[in-house]
């Protein structure tokens, strides 16, 4: 607080009948002329200031003039005598606070003084919160940019006014119809096995990279996206005169091989970048574009965990489209997980990835497996009374989806580990190894007699023994899961063979083709041909 008087009695007046204790004020300036009151000013954080209006050299309507251009939020309180009161009209303009008349009178002071220090803390704690929202709003604007994004390259529709108050809203230098470029950035080596947390560092560094590498000639937008690719949208920088001269495709290219040079220097390791050729019309063109590069950097061996430069101009070659033979052909993963068949889980597993890396699927057929692959999973978790997030490390547990082949595969492993450690309190190795044997007797003479006594007299137990012990580990009789194994391969051959009905049967073990067909039928609520015409036409 400041007190300024050019007679020095009313400064110490005034100051000895304020009770700053009682009103929270810290300390009391005083001054004797105009140049001393702005000196103080200059050097302290006053909030408040009471002036005398008439004063020499410099009055207190020309100090408050010099306070305003300083501190427009100040209080200040005008003093003056009676005969002054036209003159210190003149302040008005200034958004003085308080008007008092001397002699002042100490009650009225007071009383002006407490209510603008409860204005002043109020206006501190409005304050403080816009201060708190401003650095809250700073510290989520890459996130709030990257769902934004994230959205515009699913094909999410958003409304252009909608679109354009977003892109102004989070400083966002992005026009409609603008041509804009694309290019993706993945991590190799070791830095695929990171923990999330980790992985989210080293994006960060790519990030300031590519904003040093680019910010002389492009705007960059990033987001990552559910396949944890890093995915940059890049804009041109308008000249001087305000205009924009259009991409540089051969520029875009340059920097951003320079930012993959410098990466892996600065970060000691190996990563791919995948540039699509060709320029797009913002935000139109994005998710076109956008599945254009995933799906050519998906084309790489992931395995290899090489780093690779790769320009995408068009789409890569054509899709197979069909049926995944592994991940539906008998004996199913969630059958084998539910019989405690580990060891024929893990090579459920091989197969559906060797399957999925030795033809050209589209990605979506990574998600169909993990979809399959997390429904068994499920399943056997919640049998245990578990969630799926709760096995493994914190990095797996329920994907996004659409998961890269090599994310998908690795999480497969770890949550299979997960569910037999789970599970091993139930395990006894020796019945283990006697179910194996029993399933894969099964298995290979599915087309001959399979009954309790002939599975027993292969095993080497008595039927009756065996039978108890195959019901204590699996929970189900072994004539049942013979029934059922055949029931799911009859599906199967139906559904993927040009197999006669009879055949199927004959393939199964059911010489009686009408017992065949019954059987089915109390399975599937439908015979063998209603089956394959109805599998016939949804596949059609």
């Amino acid at each position: 607080m400041l007190i300024v008087d050019d007679i020095p009695s009313q400064v110490d007046s005034i100051a000895a009948t304020i009770p700053k204790a009682e009103l929270g004020i810290a300390r009391i300036h005083k001054a004797y002329s105009g140049e001393e009151a702005l000196a103080i000013f200059r050097e302290h954080p006053i909030q408040l200031v009471i002036t005398d209006i008439r004063m020499p050299e410099m009055s207190g309507v020309e100090l408050i003039q010099e306070i305003r251009r300083m501190n427009q939020k100040a209080k200040l309180i005008v003093l003056s005598g009676y005969a002054d009161f036209e003159y210190a009209q003149s302040i008005v303009p200034y958004n003085t606070s308080g008007y008092l008349m001397k002699p002042v009178n100490p009650e009225q002071l007071r009383a002006m003084l407490e209510k603008l220090v409860d204005e002043i803390a109020d206006e501190l704690k409005v304050h403080t919160q816009q201060q708190r929202s401003v650095y809250a709003y700073r510290e989520n604007l890459p996130s709030l940019r990257g769902e934004l994004l994230g959205r515009l390259l699913s094909d999410g529709r958003v409304p252009d006014a909608e679109l354009q108050r977003k892109l102004s809203l989070l400083e966002l230098p992005f026009s409609s119809q603008q041509d804009t470029g694309m290019f993706i950035v993945r991590l190799e080596g070791r830095m695929q096995d990171y923990r999330r947390m980790d992985r989210a560092l080293i994006e960060y560094a790519v990030m300031n990279m590519a904003e040093e590498v680019f910010h002389d000639a492009f705007h960059l937008w990033f987001c990552l996206d559910q396949n944890e690719y890093l995915v940059c949208v890049a804009s041109p920088i308008a000249g001087r005169d305000g205009l924009f001269s259009g991409m540089d495709r051969s520029a875009l290219d340059c920097r951003a091989a320079k930012l993959k040079k410098k990466a892996e220097s600065l970060l000691n390791n190996s990563l791919s970048i995948a540039l699509a050729v060709n320029g797009t019309a913002f935000p139109e063109g994005l998710p076109k574009q956008y599945r254009m590069i995933v799906n050519g950097i998906r084309a790489i061996e992931e395995e290899r965990r090489q780093s690779v430069f790769l320009r995408v101009a068009d789409q890569p070659e054509p899709f197979a489209i069909g049926n995944m033979t592994s991940l539906y052909k008998p004996p199913l993963l969630l059958h084998l997980l539910d019989t405690g068949n580990w060891a024929g889980a893990d090579k459920k597993l091989s197969e559906i990835f060797n399957e999925l890396r030795s033809v050209h699927y589209p990605p979506e057929y990574a998600n169909e497996a993990y979809f399959t692959i997390a429904g068994a999973y499920q399943f056997m978790a919640h049998k245990k009374g578990k969630l799926l997030s709760e096995l493994g490390s914190s990095t797996f547990g329920l994907m996004p989806a659409a998961p890269s082949l090599a994310q998908l595969e690795r999480w497969a492993y770890v949550i299979l580990r997960g569910i037999q450690e789970l599970f091993r309190d139930q395990a006894d190795k020796q019945k283990v190894s006697l179910i194996d044997k029993v399933h894969h007797y099964v298995e290979q003479n599915m087309n001959g007699c399979l009954s309790l006594q002939t599975v027993a007299a292969h095993i080497g137990l008595h039927p009756a023994y065996l039978s108890r012990a195959y019901r204590a580990e699996t929970g189900i009789n072994l004539s049942d899961y013979i029934l059922k194994y055949r029931m799911e391969l009859a599906t199967y051959m139906l559904r993927s063979s040009d197999k006669k009905i009879y055949e199927i049967a004959q393939t199964l073990g059911y010489q009686a083709v009408p017992h065949f067909i019954k059987l089915f039928k109390a399975h599937s609520n439908m015979t063998p041909q209603e089956y394959r015409e109805r599998a016939v036409l949804s596949s059609g």
